[in-house]
């Protein structure tokens, strides 16, 4: 939305389904398509190989912008996830790393930052009852497209086409006044809380093996976001009933993230692997309300989820 909101074309980018980053080859094929922006996220907190994304993208002809908003304090060989592109993006929002609200730019050139600080400036906020009302709208509209792929497959993926018109103001968010004192003293405990994550993560790991659900990356240097696997070979409809069976047993589940593609018209079959990991996600809570021991429970009530579905015993059948 952020790209579209900025009058840029949106080229977008297969991933690798088992950690959920963009393949070299893919950057290739853009750059070799006229891209000249690469917008690398760093998914769930594993980090990208910067290096690489550097040669194909080279400066001053290209931009990179380092997207670190699931991977504060990730790092990858090449150095600190946020801190390796032309821009780098970090984030405090609701359900990060660290939540305190807003965001940072990181800005490797000066006078390029002076440009977007003024321009910043120049945005009118939108007032929180305008944006509620916006994100309201769009979840309803959401709703419905994502029951309708349940019910349908992926041939549905064209009612997502449009879904993001007239947003754009969900974006004009005001900057909350004294974060930055919160955020220095969240920064100076934060290497406790990486530790910590990665515990979790690691226990999440060990109590879902031989359950069938494989990790999506979370291997060296990652500072996971949340702990993210996947069911290889389920549908929509029964990620769907996985996830609700969850839920009922208490637990914080996600897999929201859609094809983005879809939502500017593309078809499906456009990047196989966005799709396929999309329908195969699972993501489970790793904050500081969530100890070993509730993981441990967590991953009892994913086991059975999964073993009712495999026998027949839910909506679910694989």
């Amino acid at each position: 939305m952020a790209v579209l909101a900025a009058g840029c074309e949106p080229l977008f980018c297969d991933v690798d389904v088992t950690d959920g980053l963009v393949k070299e080859s893919e950057w290739m094929r853009a750059r070799s398509l006229g891209a000249e922006v690469a917008v690398v996220v760093h998914l769930y907190g594993n980090p990208a190989p910067m290096t690489r994304v550097r040669s194909i993208f080279p400066a001053p002809d290209c931009l990179i912008v380092d997207d670190a908003a699931q991977a504060l304090g990730s790092m990858s060989p090449d150095g600190p996830a946020g801190a390796l592109g032309d821009v780098g993006l970090l984030s405090f929002g609701p359900t990060k790393h660290i939540t305190l609200g807003n965001a940072a730019l990181l800005f490797r050139n000066r006078e390029l930052s002076e440009e977007v600080i003024s321009l910043l400036r120049s945005v009118e906020s939108q007032p929180e009852g305008a944006r509620s009302a916006l994100a309201a709208a769009f979840r309803s509209r959401l709703d419905l497209a994502r029951a309708q792929l349940r019910s349908e497959g992926d041939s549905a993926a064209r009612v997502f086409a449009g879904l993001l018109e007239g947003m754009e103001g969900v974006l004009q968010v005001p900057v909350a006044a004294g974060v930055e004192e919160h955020l220095l003293a969240a920064l100076e405990d934060y290497p406790n809380a990486i530790a910590a994550r990665r515990a979790k993560a690691r226990r999440w790991l060990h109590c879902l093996a031989r359950s069938g659900f494989e990790a999506v990356g979370m291997g060296a240097g990652c500072v996971p976001w949340r702990y993210v696997c996947r069911l290889p070979g389920i549908q929509w409809q029964q990620q769907h009933h996985l996830t609700e069976a969850m839920r009922a047993g208490g637990m914080h589940v996600s897999n929201w993230y859609l094809p983005a593609h879809w939502f500017t018209g593309l078809g499906p079959g456009t990047l196989p692997g966005v799709e396929r990991l999309s329908r195969e996600v699972f993501q489970f809570w790793l904050d500081q309300a969530t100890s070993l021991g509730s993981i441990t429970a967590q991953a009892q009530v994913v086991q059975r989820a999964a073993s009712r579905a495999r026998t027949g015993g839910s909506k679910c059948d694989p």
